[in-house]
């Protein structure tokens, strides 16, 4: 996040809004091809999870052997097909200038290499999350992360800001960064125990990702569907004044995810009654934890995304993020019942919702882009997934403890309506009342962080507090 935040001003120096805008238009059309991941990937998560005792180490192994020779095929056809798609999309379908255009279509290659290096590196990627090595996977991706922010921007400077030379290098720092994954999985799965690509397992792994495969179509398209739109009906530039705030403060996802992540293997093997409360207290926890950052950060966008990308993109992008960052409460939260539900072997009410959503949602899209523009779009994005998050949690009635947090949302929704646009000022003075309010509810409302903290803070010689 870090990382971003420093190179997201030297990228639209270097390369400009419109430039940025077309780069962050290929990765969105990138990911719509992570349908070739037909949801095995989260399929072998969820039965290397359950393969997690002793004596099972070549099942574990034959489960990702057939995983990954199955990814690496269908990734071979995305990218064959990316090949051929791309040219039509790229050539009329978005707005940007010639020259771009022309870039874009002689890094063809380098895109459809990225299909099957993708889905690969998910597999790899699931495998250790299903080992809960989890310190391990994250000092590698961080490390990945970070050359592959700084690689590709150290190239824009050396040869100047074209795409014939940007897109190779974030598809090569990405390949680099896969080698350590390699490394490490070696030992924690461990491989070279007698396991390999099982065709008896082929039918199990589909019969889960089925499903999972249908979330992996429409995700990419509710996910990303917004900018698509904005760079057809209006410009590229707008894309990226829509694309840095969003990039910015979804970054917030990374708390929700972390977790949900390291809970779905104990959630996928543990007994229902177990699951449940793991899952309520999640989410307490969560909430406790996400809502005072959700808060400081919509006071904080206005004036950091002046001091950050200038007076003028500010001028276009803080109204989109705070947005944005209602949106993104709602869905951190949801991130307990989506992997509570695919835990517990049902990723079919995952999949049902998005396909319930998607065509009303394009018609607010619509209508929302067409009425009100960037910020029509933010709401649209923040009302989907408000949707989303309360049919997962009503379906996973069996997570109790999410009518507690409604209370942060209230908070959430207050503290967006009077952001600060200056440090010196009544709203700065009401943001700090309510985040003051918010820290007192995030305290009380979930035993588990309060108990934490009182632990960390005794380890360390302070008083509990009484």
């Amino acid at each position: 996040m870090f990382i971003g935040m420093v190179t997201v001003p030297l990228y639209l120096h270097k390369v400009g809004d419109a430039r940025y805008g077309v780069l962050a238009l290929v990765w969105l059309f990138l990911g719509y091809f992570g349908l070739f991941d037909p949801g095995v990937t989260r399929a072998a998560v969820f039965h290397i999870a359950r393969l997690g005792g002793a004596g099972e180490e070549k099942e574990r192994e034959s489960v990702f052997w057939t995983a990954l020779l199955i990814n690496l095929s269908f990734g071979v056809v995305g990218g064959i097909l990316l090949y051929f798609a791309a040219r039509p999309v790229f050539m009329s379908t978005f707005k940007m200038p010639q020259e771009m255009r022309v870039e874009v279509m002689a890094s063809l290659p380098w895109l459809a290499a990225s299909v099957p290096l993708s889905v690969i590196t998910g597999v790899l990627g699931g495998a250790m999350q299903a080992r809960e090595k989890f310190v391990l996977i994250n000092i590698i991706n961080i490390f990945s992360s970070i050359i592959s922010s700084i690689v590709p921007l150290a190239v824009a400077y050396w040869h100047g800001p074209d795409l014939r030379w940007l897109i190779p290098a974030v598809l090569i720092t990405r390949a680099v960064g896969a080698i350590p994954t390699c490394i490490a999985l070696v030992r924690a799965m461990p491989l070279g125990v007698g396991g390999g690509f099982d065709p008896s397992r082929v039918k199990t792994l589909f019969a889960y990702g089925g499903w999972i495969t249908v979330t992996n179509l429409l995700n990419p398209i509710l996910g990303t569907i917004d900018r698509m739109l904005i760079g057809s009906l209006l410009s590229a530039q707008a894309v990226a004044y829509y694309t840095v705030p969003y990039n910015l403060v979804t970054r917030a996802s990374v708390i929700p995810g972390a977790l949900a992540d390291s809970l779905f293997p104990r959630l996928s093997r543990g007994k229902a009654e177990e699951s449940s409360q793991l899952a309520s207290n999640a989410v307490t926890a969560l909430a406790a934890v996400l809502t005072p950052i959700i808060v400081t950060g919509i006071a904080a966008v206005p004036i950091f995304m002046r001091l950050w990308v200038g007076y003028s993109f500010a001028q276009h992008a803080a109204s989109v993020g705070i947005v944005l960052l209602i949106g993104v409460w709602i869905n951190g939260l949801a991130y307990i019942p989506y992997g509570h539900l695919q835990a517990t072997d049902r990723p079919d009410v995952v999949a049902k919702f998005h396909a319930i959503e998607l065509l009303p949602f394009l018609g607010v899209l619509w209508v929302g882009l067409h009425y009100f523009g960037l910020i029509g779009a933010a709401w649209a994005w923040t009302l989907r997934v408000a949707v989303d998050g309360g049919l997962l949690f009503i379906y996973a009635g069996q997570i109790p403890g999410w009518r507690k947090v409604l209370p942060g949302g209230l908070l959430v929704l207050i503290s967006s309506m009077v952001a600060p646009t200056s440090i010196l000022s009544v709203k700065t003075g009401l943001e700090i009342v309510i985040l003051a309010i918010t820290i007192f509810w995030s305290w009380n409302v979930s035993p588990m962080i309060r108990s934490a903290v009182q632990r960390q803070l005794g380890s360390r010689g302070v008083p509990r507090p009484a």
